[in-house]
């Protein structure tokens, strides 16, 4: 599926933090609030969360790294987890620390 993205204009640019979401922007991935990190979708809209405060839209920011032809992206509310994929089919992503990290190949539409 598609994904979508816009920058956290509230954290450091330079690292590029982008909030991702998924069905034209209508849903977003988050890690969570609580101390323990729990990767989801939730009904919201990018657009709410790039106008909302920085609370708010730090649990469904990840810091995109661009690693010649791929990228990683890096839990901001949760430094050194990285999203990942499954190691078996038809299982949902996770997050990992930095060696689990999986290498996203991606391509604008």
């Amino acid at each position: 599926e598609p994904i979508s993205v816009v920058p956290n204009r509230h954290l450091e640019r330079r690292r590029c933090p982008l909030i991702v979401g998924i069905r034209g922007g209508s849903r977003a991935l988050s890690c969570g609030t609580g101390p323990e990190p729990q990767l989801h979708l939730e009904d919201v809209g990018l657009l709410e969360l790039f106008s909302g405060d920085k609370d708010t839209a730090t649990p469904f920011t990840f810091y995109k790294t661009f690693g010649g032809s791929t990228h990683t992206f890096e839990a901001a509310a949760f430094p050194g987890l990285f999203l990942s994929t499954a190691p078996g089919p038809g299982q949902a992503l996770a997050l990992a620390p930095g060696p689990g990290a999986t290498a996203f190949y991606l391509h604008r539409k």
